[in-house]
């Protein structure tokens, strides 16, 4: 075998241990609950109407796909940032996506509605009650330096 055929076996290698590493972690999150809370990728400030009166509640973000840049947004090395808003169903998953600001336009909305569609939360509570999170808003910077 040459040296390029061990490299690319290598890097094989390095890629398996990887998915191997984070299914067990998937896995072993998902056996316990109180590690689910603990394992948070991370917590959004979302709103919520209690009764007419809207009220803020933490989201913990518990699983995301993978952020995908856009090829030609890639090549040319475009940097920007799309603000996305959206609501928590109350088995956590994200519905009603939508892009409230991009920069720059047209370049960035499509990557970052899939990604946000992607996600899940935890259950979102309120004094031990399901609840429906009306908006969430998150900052989504692409940035190809940053990869």
């Amino acid at each position: 075998m040459n040296k390029r055929g061990k490299n690319k076996l290598f890097k094989r290698h390095i890629y398996i241990s990887r998915v191997i590493a984070l299914a067990c972690a998937l896995a072993a999150a998902s056996f316990s609950g109180s590690a689910l809370a603990a394992q948070a990728l991370a917590t959004n400030i979302g709103i919520f109407s209690d009764g007419g009166v809207p009220r803020q509640i933490e989201c913990n973000l518990i699983a995301s796909g993978p952020l995908r840049y856009p090829p030609k947004a890639k090549r040319y090395r475009y940097v920007g940032q799309v603000i996305v808003k959206f609501g928590i169903s109350p088995d956590g998953k994200v519905v009603n996506p939508f892009v409230a600001e991009s920069e720059p336009p047209g370049v960035f909305e499509r990557a970052a509605l899939m990604h946000v569609k992607s996600w899940r939360y935890q259950a979102p509570r309120f004094e031990g009650s399901p609840v429906t999170v009306d908006e969430v808003a998150v900052r989504l910077v692409f940035d190809p330096k940053r990869r």
